[in-house]
């Protein structure tokens, strides 16, 4: 993890904010309390010498996680396809022999304008 934006202890904080902790003695000694805390909240930071060590959380969150990080391999296929399939078409050729023709001043004004759609589309 290389981002200088946000250290260690920084995003310990961030992350475990509102979540209960409990001392890994306290995890031996009290599973069913810490259980019952995991699926109230979805989470407990498990500390060691009162410092966050991990987080134990419900298979749900888990999964959610996981699934969170999992890129959707064939919606990103069917982008692909649909845009491939977009510039093989006549109004894509033509596009492209009117950008050749531009001048860069020209093809420099058309990109920004280009920019400035691809803003709006995204509100």
């Amino acid at each position: 993890m290389s981002s200088p934006s946000i250290s260690r202890p920084e995003a310990i904080d961030r992350f475990t904010r509102g979540l209960p902790a409990v001392s890994a003695t306290n995890l031996v000694a009290g599973m069913q309390k810490v259980t019952s805390a995991v699926m109230t909240h979805g989470a407990v930071v498990v500390t060691r010498h009162d410092e966050p060590a991990m987080v134990l959380m419900s298979i749900d969150r888990y999964l959610a996680l996981e699934q969170a990080a999992e890129p959707d391999l064939d919606a990103l296929t069917r982008q692909f396809d649909d845009m491939f399939a977009r510039m093989q078409g006549d109004e894509a050729a033509a596009a492209m022999e009117d950008a050749f023709a531009m001048s860069p001043a020209e093809l420099g004004k058309a990109a920004v304008r280009a920019a400035g759609r691809g803003k709006s589309a995204k509100r």
